[in-house]
């Protein structure tokens, strides 16, 4: 049994685009998501999903996203599901991305997994993003077979450990939230990595020179979690591990 968790927050109408893309994504899985949760951080856009089939949970209040993951992991926990997979409203599923990732867990012993996240936009910005590893996991050296940490919008956990792990909602907005649940997972169990599960991720560059700010503020965003996330954990950076990008997988 197998489900889907979506945290979102949609304040623009490309939001809400990139929401009904995914969810068209999800509809053409190989392999059927039995529950699919969107659940909505108090979006300042009023929308509905009335004609999606999927779990539409609306939060009164907004706590961030690892707040909101959480709310349905304790849903997913609740109807006994096994496999908890994680993605944003921004990504666009291979067709067989739910099919790799729960076919991995399924005969695997690690707790969790990570797959493979591309860049959707074709600008140099994007490009930038699939070398430097952005939102890709680390692998740890030398077999390139396990994760170090994996970003939470090409994730999945077994469900012993996402009822372990939750994620830490100290974490305001969606940055280091999911490297430090991997680091905490990590400390007794193993993530493994599974390159066939392939996804794409649109970072709203409608070209390299309008996009810059907006490539600017990702970074400083990621920045702004940097004290909560050394708070937590004092060693951040090992030398046997290796960012994920398309040109290590060629």
């Amino acid at each position: 049994m197998n489900c889907l968790i979506i945290p979102c927050y949609i304040r623009t109408d490309w939001d809400l685009a990139c929401l009904h893309r995914l969810l068209d994504s999800i509809d053409a899985q190989s392999l059927k998501l039995e529950r699919v949760y969107v659940v909505d951080d108090a979006s300042p856009l009023k929308y509905d999903l009335k004609d999606r089939n999927v779990d539409h949970v609306i939060l009164e209040k907004n706590g961030g996203p690892a707040r909101a993951r959480n709310v349905a992991i304790t849903k997913a926990l609740a109807a006994g599901y096994r496999h908890l997979l994680f993605t944003d409203h921004d990504c666009i599923l291979d067709k067989e991305w739910a099919e790799r990732m729960t076919t991995f867990l399924d005969g695997s012993d690690f707790a969790a997994v990570g797959g493979m996240t591309y860049s959707w936009g074709k600008t140099l910005l994007d490009r930038y993003h699939d070398i430097n590893g952005t939102l890709a996991g680390k692998w740890l050296l030398p077999d390139r077979k396990e994760l170090w940490y994996m970003p939470s919008l090409n994730f999945g956990m077994k469900a012993f450990a996402a009822e372990e792990f939750p994620f830490d909602e100290r974490f305001p907005t969606a940055a280091g939230e999911d490297v430090d649940l991997c680091l905490r997972l990590r400390s007794k169990y193993r993530i493994g990595f599974c390159p066939e599960a392939k996804l794409s991720h649109d970072y709203g560059y409608k070209n390299s020179f309008t996009g810059f700010r907006r490539f600017l503020k990702l970074f400083q965003k990621y920045k702004s979690s940097s004290a909560t996330l050394y708070e937590g954990h004092t060693v951040l950076m090992w030398d046997s591990s290796e960012s994920i990008y398309e040109g290590n997988l060629r």
